[in-house]
């Protein structure tokens, strides 16, 4: 998402759900307070388990920790989302600026710099281990999607050494939580065993609770529009789609602007070249 000084502005090119989206701040804050306590009941082996991962990550150097005071960049309580791109700052520079605040300890801005290694988006070439190191930082710091992102690392061993049972813990911890990464994780894992009416009712629940992030959004749409464990409606996938892609530039944003593109470039190509731009501005490689 894009902001400008202190205040952090969603800036969707649809106007429903505006307001909703505009009140992100506040409500982050009483989440962070509301999940304080839940958290407390992290298991103690899983804690000291991802400790270890993030040590054997980092070889040595220093994990690199937050030390403002400011409740809602210090991992004292539950933190989520991805960190906010100013207006100033390029799509294709982004991953330079998340990487400086990410080695400065912002745990927002290390899960950021750690998705955009994966993707490869941004400015910047994929490197898995990169990635695994940068959400497991931000996962000692309390960021639950970094720790549902690096329990999907674990659970495939992407740039972590493998670990099946933990990676499925720690998935299943976050998605409980509510956390949207760990609900995407759960999800994907019910489509792989074919469970797409559970997938889909995950994904509901997330939207209803206020609790989505830009991914989730893109892939509740894609379930609707392609009628994969709900009734088909096209328009209401299609809408999914254009909220998620008015975060940009947070993971999925970028999926949700190219399929916009695809499936309005016959209708409506005023619109489809709008998303066709965004999609490029954000680096997907169409």
């Amino acid at each position: 998402m894009r902001y400008s000084g202190a205040l952090l502005l969603w800036l969707p090119p649809w106007s429903a759900g505006a307001f909703i989206r505009s009140l992100f701040v506040v409500r982050r804050e009483r989440l962070n307070a509301g999940l304080a306590g839940r958290l407390d009941e992290l298991p103690d082996d899983i804690a000291k388990l991802v400790k270890g991962v993030t040590l054997d990550l980092w070889d040595g150097h220093d994990i690199p920790v937050t030390k403002s005071d400011d409740p809602s960049v210090r991992g004292n309580a539950p933190l989520e989302g991805e960190a906010g791109l100013p207006f100033d700052v390029a799509f294709d520079e982004r991953a330079e600026f998340f990487r400086a605040k990410a080695l400065d300890g912002d745990p927002r801005a290390q899960h950021s710099y750690a998705l955009l290694r994966w993707s490869g988006f941004g400015g910047v070439a994929r490197d898995e281990l990169e990635s695994a190191k940068f959400h497991a930082a931000a996962a000692s710091q309390n960021h639950l999607d970094g720790l549902a992102a690096l329990g999907g690392c674990l659970r495939t061993g992407t740039g972590v050494k493998r670990d099946v049972g933990l990676g499925l813990r720690i998935i299943d911890l976050c998605s409980g939580l509510g956390n949207p990464t760990g609900v995407n994780k759960k999800a994907a894992l019910l489509e792989s065993n074919d469970d797409d009416f559970g997938a889909v009712r995950l994904y509901q629940e997330a939207v209803e609770r206020g609790r989505v992030n830009a991914l989730l959004l893109f892939n509740l749409g894609w379930a609707y529009i392609h009628g994969s464990g709900v009734e088909a409606d096209r328009e209401r996938g299609l809408n999914l789609w254009r909220e998620s892609a008015g975060r940009e530039p947070d993971e999925g944003s970028e999926e949700a602007a190219w399929n916009l593109h695809l499936e309005l470039e016959g209708e409506d190509r005023d619109e489809a070249n709008k998303w066709l731009i965004v999609a490029q501005d954000l680096g997907y490689e169409c």
